[in-house]
Formats: C-alpha cells, structure tokens, sequence
C-alpha cells in the first residue's frame, strides 16, 4: 500500500495488540504528536481516539481539535468560556470587555468552563458595549489562564466522563493586551459556529473510539466497515461552512447512524467481549452523546426548514 503520511482511516490498521492508553497525560501527549506528524485536528482526534479506553479521553481530545479547527493557532491546553448564570444566549452574556487607558480589562464569571483548570489559555467571550439594534455586541479574547486577576474553580465531577474536569471562572479586572483580542463578531464567527464544530469532532472521535473498540474484539467487518464511512462523512463534513443548513442536516444523519450502530447486536457482541471495567464505563459515558440533544434536534428542523 502506498501511503504518504497519516490518514484518517489508519484506524483501520492500528497494532490491535497494543494495550489502549489509560491516562490523560499519555492522550495529550499522543494527540501533540499526531498534530505534529501533519495531521488535521480532527484526524489527531480520530486516531488517538481509536487507541484508547473510554469514551472521556476520546473526549479529551475532540475537544481541543474542535478549539484548534476553529481558531487557528490557538494555543493548548485551551479553554472556551461560554456560559454564565443566565445560560450561553447572547443577551446571557454579561461578562464585559472595556477599554482602561491603552489596554482593556476583562470582568466577569464564567460558570461552567470545560478543562478550564487544564487549559493553558482561556478563550473568554465577553460583552464590548452593544450594536446599532441594541443586541449585545460579543467579542472573544484569548488569555493566559494564568493572568492576574483570573481565579478559576474546579467543580464537582460529571455523573458520566469524570475524567473531563469542568470549572468555574472568575475575572476580576483582567488586562488584555493588544492583539489578544480575536477578529471577528464573537457570536457569528465562535459562540454560533463552535456548536456544529464540536458536534463533528465529538462524534467523530467518538466514531474513533467505537472502531478501535471493534478491532480489538474483532468484531464484524460489516460494523467496522460502517463505523469507516461515518468517519469519512464526518471528516468531509468538518471543512463545510458549521452555519450552513445542509451540513446540519447531514451532520444529523451520520448521528442517527451512529446512534442505531451502538444499539445493534453486532456492537451488542462488541460489549460482550470487552473487561468489565471498559463496559461498565461505556454505558456510564453513552450519556455524552445526548448531552445538547434537544438542540441538536433544533438545528435539525431549522435546517430542513431553511431549504425547503
């Protein structure tokens, strides 16, 4: 076989006799690798996810590649700031960015940051005075996560994926320097987009994980074959605008496969061959995959709406 560099369906021909990774230091390191080897954020994400042995550390690294597909040349370990004690929504945000001389000072509370007590850098959304309609004009910057005036508060672990840390963030008077703040309009260009981009890389690694899973059980070749196109799909549909209707629509059917994929008997065998310790987390952590669900559905029957 002639082959280049790394490609996203090396998962097929993965050393099944090597024992899956089974610390997050060890899936940090194998995804910076994999980054430096040439491959895309969310080819690094498949394949390390393919070689470990929870759904959590497949996690772990969708959601930088997501951070990194996103903003180019962010830096990792990173964080995205979102939501507040009114939810995520744009007039939610109340976190402010105001100018203070020849810098600006970032104030605000983040409530529920993930891999914020991880992250090197903090991608902050925050409020910057409001547009002509009156809506609130949102802005991202990145900032060190170790910058003074930045306190940040680790939260009680997650019923599923406790190896995932989440946690608050306090801003009190953060400087933020000149060229920290991102181009662009915070909500169109990074809150909005990040939805869909997330979805594509979650469900992507998670793709990642369920084939290096079948392979180490020799499952069916029809199942792994299956698992195979929805990662192709869902790798082509990572470089479609995150905006566009139709990449909601199809980004929903490679879930609905997914989600009939995990609930047949061909991976029900799968499950039967696996330690215990490996099963017991899997029906744990399935619960990831309905986290934002009911938007998901949203975007969906927007989406069909949108053309008709």
């Amino acid at each position: 076989m002639d082959v280049t560099g790394p490609t996203l369906l090396d998962v097929l021909s993965r050393d099944v006799e090597a024992p899956p990774k089974q610390s997050l230091p060890d899936v940090w390191g194998a995804y910076r690798s994999e980054r430096a080897s040439g491959s895309t954020p969310f080819e690094a994400a498949v394949r390390v996810a393919a070689t470990v042995d929870r759904l959590g550390f497949a996690f772990a690294v969708a959601y930088p590649a997501a951070l990194e597909h996103m903003v180019t040349g962010v830096e990792l370990p990173c964080a995205l700031c979102v939501t507040e004690a009114k939810g995520n929504s744009p007039r939610a945000i109340e976190t402010t960015l105001e100018r203070s001389g020849d810098h600006y000072q970032l104030t605000g509370t983040k409530t529920f940051v993930t891999f914020g007590n991880l992250a090197e850098a903090l991608l902050v959304v925050a409020r910057a005075g409001a547009k002509p309609d009156g809506r609130p004009n949102l802005v991202v910057v990145q900032i060190p996560a170790t910058r003074k005036g930045v306190e940040l508060q680790e939260l009680p672990t997650t019923p599923f994926v406790p190896e995932v840390p989440h946690t608050s963030v306090r801003l009190d008077g953060v400087e933020v320097l000149q060229g920290e703040r991102l181009p662009g309009d915070g909500y169109l260009e990074y809150v909005k987009p990040f939805r869909t981009i997330e979805d594509v890389h979650v469900v992507g690694a998670t793709v990642g994980y369920l084939v290096g899973l079948a392979r180490r059980t020799r499952a069916s070749a029809t199942l792994i074959a299956e698992l195979s196109a929805d990662l192709v799909a869902l790798d082509r549909l990572r470089d479609g605008p995150p905006l566009d209707p139709r990449v909601h629509i199809a980004l929903h059917g490679v879930y609905q496969h997914v989600t009939r994929l995990i609930g047949s008997e061909d991976f029900a065998r799968v499950l039967d061959r696996v330690p215990d310790d490996e099963r017991d987390r899997w029906e744990r952590d399935r619960a990831l995959l309905r986290v934002a669900s009911k938007a998901r559905e949203a975007r969906f029957e927007r989406a069909m709406t949108e053309i008709g």
